[in-house]
């Protein structure tokens, strides 16, 4: 008999509050059970709505088997005022608007707790999975967090293998990236109403529909 082929890992780019577009892109994924869906981070700011975001992530992580939930470099920024308990710090509190006002005032636990259990960075038999890529020459366990969350020198434009691909957001690209080495996905979602997630390992695209705009970092 021949093996049976190893289930598919669908990787998802920065969401930045878009709840709607993530909800209408996990209703494009054919997923099965047995598949691993993979978040690259940025989950909050910019968007229609971070609390709304947070709460379906954790609603999914609750309900899907194989779930696996970057941090990125805003998802960083946060936590550098989360105590464990609250979010402290004036000028964090003073710039989530929608947020505190939809808790009642207030950025609930629950977002610090998801917040920071979330990963630096993931592999598995199809690629290695990093929020902002890694140096070239480094693996992830060589590599910098703060390289893993806001952009290591050299990544992009680098043809440097990692003895797999390295699937990456934070960089927002008109297309998705796709190279022999890495493959880019974060396609500016809350200013183009494109939110993007490639399957491994056959680099299938799925996007919901949208205007596009430049590309430059998030």
């Amino acid at each position: 008999m021949l093996p049976s082929p190893l289930p598919a890992t669908y990787a998802i780019g920065d969401i930045h509050g878009e709840v709607s577009l993530l909800r209408q892109l996990m209703a494009l994924l054919p997923h099965t059970p047995a598949d691993t869906i993979v978040f690259l981070g940025d989950y909050l700011d910019r968007g229609e709505d971070s609390l709304a975001t947070i709460r379906y992530l954790i609603a999914l992580q609750q309900t899907l088997p194989h779930v696996v939930f970057l941090r990125g470099n805003h998802e960083d920024a946060w936590l550098s005022h989360w105590d464990g308990v609250e979010f402290t710090g004036s000028s964090l509190l003073d710039s989530t608007g929608a947020l505190s006002d939809a808790a009642g005032g207030h950025i609930p636990y629950e977002v610090g707790h998801f917040l920071e259990e979330t990963v630096l960075d993931y592999e598995d038999e199809h690629a290695i999975y990093v929020h902002a890529g890694l140096p070239p020459g480094q693996p992830p366990g060589k590599t910098a967090d703060i390289d893993k969350m806001w952009g290591p020198h050299g990544f992009l434009i680098s043809d440097y293998h990692w003895g797999k691909t390295v699937v990456f957001g934070h960089m927002t690209f008109d297309q998705p990236l796709l190279q022999p080495n890495k493959i880019g996905i974060d396609t500016g979602a809350y200013a183009t109403g494109v939110l993007t997630a490639v399957r491994l390992p056959d680099r299938a695209i799925f996007q919901t529909p949208g205007k596009r705009s430049t590309a430059g970092a998030s």
